[in-house]
């Protein structure tokens, strides 16, 4: 059977996504006073980034106590990480819940990843893709990678390669280059999906094209088992991969 890469677990990218997640919904001033005249949770960020862990969490509790859920969502990653305040996991759990039961995307993702890791709460991995799937069904394709990785492990769900090849597909799509390589595994071992070289073919260039290593090498096995008509099927539908999860990706 072909080789996979490695599905890195959820908690190992934790930390990066709750980064990643609080600069997608704000920009970050490069100046004193750009970072003024922002509204509280700006300068919040705009401290917690500089390393004024304090001055962040000052400005961000009384937004988290009037409700205000990307506030609480910062608040959990600062307890989680002992940033501004000594960690602790329960109160980070406590925050990241309160802004996932009001919809936040990011913390039904940092929740569901706290569920998985049982860090600040018995583990329970039912209840870590009930997260995931919240955040998935937003659109989030970190949620939807895991959510896939969770069917194709059988963890908190019976095992699924089909459900798994469909959470691929929707990560895939929007960019998600371990989707990518992911989906390119079930397509060469034809699990969860009609087995395709060509479509293999496509989702490991497309991965390997952002940097993925293993990707690139999977993707040129794959060229050299392929006929010349089959590889220009298949260098047409990379191309058009790529193309298409560029621009659902906003590259």
């Amino acid at each position: 059977m072909p080789s996979k890469a490695k599905i890195p677990n959820l908690s190992v990218a934790l930390t990066a996504l709750l980064l990643i997640a609080q600069t997608m919904l704000f920009t970050v001033s490069n100046t004193v006073e750009a970072a003024s005249a922002a509204d509280p949770l700006e300068r919040g960020l705009n401290a917690y980034y500089a390393g004024d862990y304090k001055a962040a969490y000052n400005l961000t509790i009384p937004l988290a106590s009037h409700g205000n859920a990307a506030a609480q969502n910062l608040l959990g990653m600062m307890y989680e990480l002992g940033k501004g305040v000594p960690q602790n996991l329960a109160q980070s759990v406590a925050y990241y819940r309160k802004a996932a039961e009001q919809g936040d995307m990011y913390a039904q993702y940092n929740l569901a990843v706290s569920y998985d890791t049982g860090n600040g709460l018995p583990q329970n991995f039912r209840e870590a893709v009930r997260w995931l799937r919240r955040a998935a069904d937003q659109g989030g394709d970190f949620a939807q990678y895991n959510l896939g990785v969770m069917y194709e492990e059988g963890r908190g769900v019976k095992k699924d390669f089909k459900q798994a090849a469909q959470w691929y597909q929707q990560a895939a799509k929007s960019g998600h280059k371990q989707a990518q390589n992911n989906l390119g595994w079930l397509y060469e071992t034809g699990q969860g999906v009609p087995q395709s070289l060509i479509n293999a073919y496509a989702w490991f260039n497309a991965a390997a094209v952002q940097g993925f290593t293993v990707a690139a090498q999977k993707r040129d096995v794959i060229r050299s088992s392929l006929t010349k008509q089959q590889l220009r099927q298949a260098e047409t539908l990379a191309q058009r991969v790529v193309k298409e999860s560029s621009v659902l990706a906003g590259r």
